[in-house]
């Protein structure tokens, strides 16, 4: 006699502009054992400021994978690339800290997460950290894939590119009131001291490159074409093929 093995929902947020997972994300659910694991994109805008600001884009993709890990009556990995791994791993972080006890998932896997915290990945370590700053996830199993020269993932601390994510989160030219709120997030960031002190004297060490690395992410494929092309994508699919077993709490 023989049983069914437990199949895995591997809910995925797709990268900015990329809802529906082509490139990246596409490399990484075929290279997931097909037997074990269904994977499936989760829709959202994905988008950063032709219409909808990357804040309000990320506050939407939180709520559509929060509906759609309620949805399924399968146990659940995360994935996310970009800014869907921001939403995933926020989403798996909040999971772990027990602020959604309703809530359960096994593991998460997060491709240039652009809250990396310094040293996580399955590879060697690309050095930096993620663009946006640091977030860990505890309580759930969570690997990161990280390609070396992405900053969007893997910036020094010392990086003035840092301020593009400081000072963008709410950009949009969408219309006057988004160009008006954008401007109005400046002087939130500014009078809350919220900007990442990448010019601090503790890091003058990496001041420089900020030049190669946005050749980097806009020329050079840093962000996008590195991840398939040295297999970042293939070995965090193996690792989840490996580390998510039946019946794994």
């Amino acid at each position: 006699m023989t049983s069914t093995a437990e199949v895995f929902d591997v809910l995925i947020v797709g990268g900015t502009w990329n809802p529906n997972g082509e490139g990246v994300s596409r490399t990484f659910a075929d290279a997931l054992d097909p037997k074990r694991f269904a994977p499936q994109m989760v829709p959202y805008p994905a988008d950063y400021g032709k219409q909808v600001t990357y804040q309000d884009s990320v506050a939407a993709g939180r709520r559509a994978l929060i509906e759609a890990i309620e949805a399924t009556p399968n146990r659940v990995v995360l994935a996310g690339y970009s800014q869907g791994a921001a939403i995933a791993g926020n989403v798996a972080a909040e999971i772990g800290r027990g602020e959604l006890p309703h809530l359960e998932v096994v593991a998460c896997a997060l491709i240039a997460d652009p809250l990396r915290p310094e040293g996580a990945c399955i590879d060697a370590d690309p050095g930096g950290f993620g663009i946006v700053g640091q977030r860990p996830v505890t309580g759930v199993p969570t690997y990161w894939a990280a390609a070396k020269g992405d900053p969007i993932t893997a910036l020094p601390a010392g990086n003035p590119l840092r301020l593009v994510a400081d000072l963008t989160g709410y950009f949009s030219m969408a219309s006057p009131l988004a160009m008006l709120r954008w401007g109005q997030s400046l002087v939130d960031v500014a009078t809350r001291r919220e900007l990442q002190r990448w010019w601090s004297p503790a890091h003058w060490r990496t001041w420089g490159g900020a030049v190669a690395y946005a050749r980097g992410y806009l020329l050079d494929g840093r962000h996008t074409d590195d991840y398939i092309r040295h297999g970042h994508t293939r070995r965090l699919a193996e690792v989840i093929n490996r580390e998510v077993v039946e019946g794994a709490r």
